[in-house]
């Protein structure tokens, strides 16, 4: 009775990330099957990354919102203290965007690579109420795409006149759901904090590999090991389940350090598990 019990309880945890790898899947199957037959664009089948890009844009679409409305933590707190200029990582199409108080924000950018995801970025950046205050770069968080959508757009200058990614120009970044699947999280992570202004804060809620020799699973462990094995990253756009963020985000400000480091786990026993929390730059 005790091992049926057991079951109830940490078994349902364990396999939901199934259900969405299973839908993910079937996403990335019918982009194959729209691609050939009917946009009858056989050349997409050759640009892997575009396709996966595309297939993860058609889950999102679909499901981003339902995906969005639950959060872990205290995420919301965290996003509406946001202000000044603030930068977005992979926003999506914009499904968090209401958590934030948009009148406190000057003007705020949003880096996402699906091209896709854009036209409903726009729009509901307009319904969380920040009309042309909003700006959406298509680039990914790592430098070599970032830093060049932002000297495009014009708050990263060549000069001195209008910052430097060595002297910071965000008040704050928000990195939601996102580093997961950043191509090079370590080389990321510091471009980021070099881009943070002194005193500057980055706000983070990222799913992280399990902390199993703490306070976390080792079945959930084994569990992300299963399911890396069957595709995760590929369906999911790039999203991998095992990145030690948490150990990247404190050796992103090297020997001088965070002046503020606060990170907590958020279910930390499931296959997914959540860190939350703000870290402040050195002023």
């Amino acid at each position: 009775m005790a091992l049926f019990n057991w079951l109830g309880t940490k078994l349902p945890a364990l396999m939901r990330p199934l259900l969405l790898l299973s839908l993910a899947s079937y996403h990335f199957f019918i982009t194959v099957f729209e691609v050939i037959f009917v946009e009858q664009s056989l050349g997409q089948l050759f640009n892997l990354t575009k396709l996966r890009y595309k297939a993860f844009a058609r889950l999102w679409t679909r499901n981003g919102e339902a995906m969005s409305q639950e959060m872990p933590g205290p995420l919301d707190a965290l996003l509406q203290k946001c202000s000044g200029v603030v930068l977005d990582i992979g926003p999506g199409s914009g499904e968090i965007l209401p958590r934030f108080n948009a009148s406190k924000i000057h003007t705020m950018y949003g880096a996402e690579p699906a091209v896709d995801l854009h036209p409903g970025l726009l729009r509901n950046a307009q319904k969380a109420g920040f009309g042309g205050k909003f700006h959406a770069l298509l680039c990914g968080g790592e430098p070599e795409s970032l830093i060049p959508a932002l000297h495009k757009s014009g708050v990263l200058g060549r000069s001195g006149t209008r910052g430097t990614a060595e002297n910071g120009v965000f008040d704050d970044i928000c990195c939601v759901r996102v580093l997961c699947g950043v191509p090079h999280p370590k080389e990321t992570i510091k471009g980021l904090y070099e881009l943070l202004k002194p005193g500057g804060r980055m706000v983070i809620c990222e799913h992280v590999v399990n902390p199993w020799r703490s306070e976390g699973s080792i079945l959930a462990r084994l569990a992300q090991f299963v399911y890396t094995a069957m595709g995760w990253p590929f369906f999911m756009g790039g999203c991998e389940l095992q990145r030690r963020t948490p150990e990247y985000l404190r050796e992103a400000a090297g020997k001088e350090g965070w002046a503020q480091f606060q990170l907590e786990y958020v279910d930390p026993k499931v296959a997914v598990p959540f860190v939350i929390g703000e870290l402040r730059k050195r002023g």
